[in-house]
């Protein structure tokens, strides 16, 4: 039986929804530190208008590549505009000088294969991924300045 789930990510909250192939809809919640089935095809919440398609394409075409996996085996679990507190987009590296001043940009973050990929990302599209467990949280979500 295949599944097809949407992440949603709002804010704090993690929604997952599920549809099974065979019959009706089913919802259930997850929490962020579960990891969610992989899908048929990337899905975006109802947040996705915050992470412009011109910039969340090349990512999942990124994530797909590192994962070695197909797109449609893509999760993604967090795509939201967000205020990085400097030019690091809050995943500085070692002996690197940033800009100081307040980025806006969007934060992506992507499950599969039992992997989670985080991508920071400038506002003008410029993404990089952060190495698990050295990212810093941005200072706003999207909601508190668009």
């Amino acid at each position: 039986m295949r599944a097809l789930i949407i992440a949603v990510a709002v804010a704090l909250n993690l929604g997952v929804y599920m549809r099974s192939g065979l019959g009706s809809p089913k919802q259930s919640m997850t929490t962020p530190s579960e990891t969610p089935a992989p899908t048929s095809t990337p899905h975006m919440s109802r947040v996705a208008p915050q992470v412009p398609e011109a910039i969340l394409a090349p990512i999942l075409k990124e994530a797909a590549k590192l994962a070695n996996v197909p797109p449609q085996e893509l999760v993604i679990v967090r795509a939201e505009a967000v205020v990085w507190n400097d030019g690091s987009l809050g995943c500085p590296e070692p002996g690197m000088e940033y800009t100081q001043a307040l980025v806006k940009g969007y934060w992506v973050v992507i499950k599969t294969a039992g992997q989670t990929y985080d991508f920071r990302v400038s506002g003008g599209g410029t993404f990089r991924l952060c190495p698990q467990g050295h990212g810093r949280p941005p200072l706003q979500s999207g909601a508190d300045f668009q």
